[in-house]
């Protein structure tokens, strides 16, 4: 039977000669990570340690611990380069992302590049608005006080917007809406809930309204719902989801806001004979009789397209609460022209009167009645 011995291959067993060579054939296989070492500065051994390898990996002296520096293996771009930036202070200069001033001292080379090249970026957030409110029939704006008008009101909101998306689960800041509501001339209506259920809707019918002098305001609000978490270029999180909440409180003027104006119309007419305004029941008869009811505002200027006459005495008459108007002057020619009182017209009468279609009552007029017939076939301006 034969005898094998199977040395043990120690410092006590074997040695090598200095200057000489070992040649290792085969696969050599150290069974630990501290099993091959080489002598660094100063004589220290420094042990190869070869474990957790990963594709880019490479062998590199690692001095993090500097009482127990190794070669290890460790992720870099470039095959035996040092992964780890070893100059200390910070830059001088921006490079692409890198801004002035950062400290990158140790930093892994492949995150410096990523910075340079790469930086990561933040979406802008736009909170959610109305975008626009319409209203059914959108004119006239001006209307006569006391008519009436069977009105409805639209609103298109916009969701506001995370831009650019990036990897955020919806490119808007809020998702969707749940309730629409609106303040009709001074009195809040009922939230518009969804109808269908499955989407709500942005219009809402009033009825049939009364239009108050001045202001009559439809203004919307909206409810809408919580958004999804914004993210930056890098897929992190960026400030937070938006809560869910309403629009901006309204205001006139705004595009969450229109307005219909109410007023008491201005009228004027002719007659063949002089017109009576000497009690207010014949200034209802005049008012009656009109060619034309302008309904718009008299406080400033007002015009006669033409008032077409031919030995005609001609009036027109404006709420007391309009300025007084104190000249006239006439399309055909700038000189012809005059003042209130004057040739063409006196002082104004003032009485009160009643709406022709019963909209208003017992509201006072001036009313100014030409001192003689005369021949207009043209337009007249009069002015404050």
């Amino acid at each position: 039977m034969a005898f094998f011995a199977r040395p043990n291959l120690d410092n006590t067993q074997f040695k090598q000669l200095t200057g000489s060579t070992l040649t290792l054939s085969g696969q050599t296989q150290i069974a630990t990570t501290s099993g091959l070492t080489l002598i660094g500065d100063g004589g220290m051994y420094i042990p190869i340690i070869a474990t957790g390898a990963t594709t880019d990996f490479v062998l590199t002296y690692d001095d993090t611990d500097p009482l127990k520096p190794v070669i290890k293996l460790k992720q870099s771009t470039t095959s035996g380069a040092t992964t780890t930036y070893p100059y200390s202070g910070l830059t001088t200069c921006s490079v692409g992302g890198l801004s002035a001033s950062t400290d990158i001292y140790n930093c892994q080379l492949s995150c410096i590049i990523n910075c340079m090249v790469s930086p990561t970026l933040s979406p802008t957030l736009s909170n959610p608005s109305i975008s626009s409110l319409y209203l059914i029939p959108a004119s006239p704006t001006v209307r006569e006080v006391g008519s009436t008008v069977a009105l409805c009101a639209c609103t298109d909101f916009d969701p506001g917007s995370i831009t650019p998306q990036y990897s955020s689960a919806c490119s808007c800041r809020s998702n969707g809406t749940y309730c629409y509501s609106y303040d009709v001339f001074g009195t809040p209506c009922a939230c518009q809930t969804p109808f269908p259920y499955d989407f709500p809707s942005n219009c809402m019918d009033f009825g049939t309204l009364s239009i108050a002098l001045n202001t009559n305001s439809v203004a919307a609000t909206v409810y809408y719902c919580c958004g999804v978490q914004p993210k930056d270029s890098s897929g992190a999180d960026y400030c937070s989801p938006l809560p869910s909440g309403t629009t901006n409180l309204c205001t006139t003027g705004s595009v969450a806001a229109k307005t219909l104006t109410g007023v008491y119309p201005w009228f004027w007419g002719t007659g063949t004979t002089a017109p009576n305004v000497s009690t207010s029941g014949c200034s209802q008869c005049l008012i009656n009789s009109y060619t034309c009811k302008c309904v718009a505002s008299s406080t400033g200027t007002i015009n006669v397209t033409n008032f077409g006459v031919t030995g005609k005495y001609i009036w027109f008459a404006t709420p007391y609460a309009s300025a007084t108007k104190t000249c006239w002057q006439g399309a055909n020619n700038v000189s012809n022209n005059g003042v209130i009182p004057g040739g063409l017209f006196p002082a104004p009468t003032s009485w009160c009167v009643d709406s022709c279609s019963t909209c208003w009552s017992g509201v006072c007029y001036k009313i100014y009645v030409s001192n003689y017939a005369t021949d207009i076939n043209y337009g007249m301006t009069f002015c404050n």
